[in-house]
């Protein structure tokens, strides 16, 4: 059995950062195209025509972000959770996180066009903010971790001159 640490190891930190960038983008360029890129077509106001290819991607990353997230959730939560260095940003993205599975197979599956607007808007804008708080919650982790592993200095400076010597 393999050691688990509370630190990912660099490739698959590479992989979760290529993956959620992906799913960012591709999700905010889908967002702005369907809001602010309706073409006008034979009939009327038609979707832009990289619209469907832009959520397709989406979709595709979503996947991959899936199987990220499950490594995570089995490797680094459970291995981090009872330690206080940046719990409250791990449950703020854990939050953000949920909502955005949720409100995607909310969007994809269950709610009325009523509501798919609100809830499409919403889940947007808590997947824009995403990254900027991954990066926060990453910076209050190494930040407390720092703090932590740093020791006093204390005043053995005599002892350790005095250690070398031959009397």
């Amino acid at each position: 059995m393999s050691n688990i640490s509370r630190k990912i190891a660099k490739k698959y930190r590479y992989i979760f950062y290529f993956n959620l960038v992906v799913s960012a983008l591709s999700g905010a360029t889908f967002w702005l195209l369907r809001e602010f890129a309706m073409v006008e077509g034979d009939f009327g106001p038609e979707s832009h025509f990289l619209q469907y290819p832009t959520l397709q991607l989406h979709g595709f990353a979503a996947f991959f972000m899936l199987m990220a997230l499950g490594a995570i959730f089995t490797s680094h939560i459970p291995k981090t959770w009872y330690k206080d260095q940046a719990k409250k940003s791990g449950l703020t993205m854990l939050c953000f996180i949920v909502f955005s599975l949720l409100s995607a197979y909310s969007l994809y599956y269950l709610v009325t066009e009523d509501w798919h607007v609100l809830l499409g808007n919403a889940h947007a804008i808590v997947g824009i903010c995403l990254p900027a708080l991954l990066y926060f919650h990453i910076r209050t982790g190494r930040k407390s971790t720092r703090g932590k592993n740093r020791q006093p200095i204390k005043n053995n400076d005599k002892a350790r001159s005095s250690a070398g010597k031959v009397s």
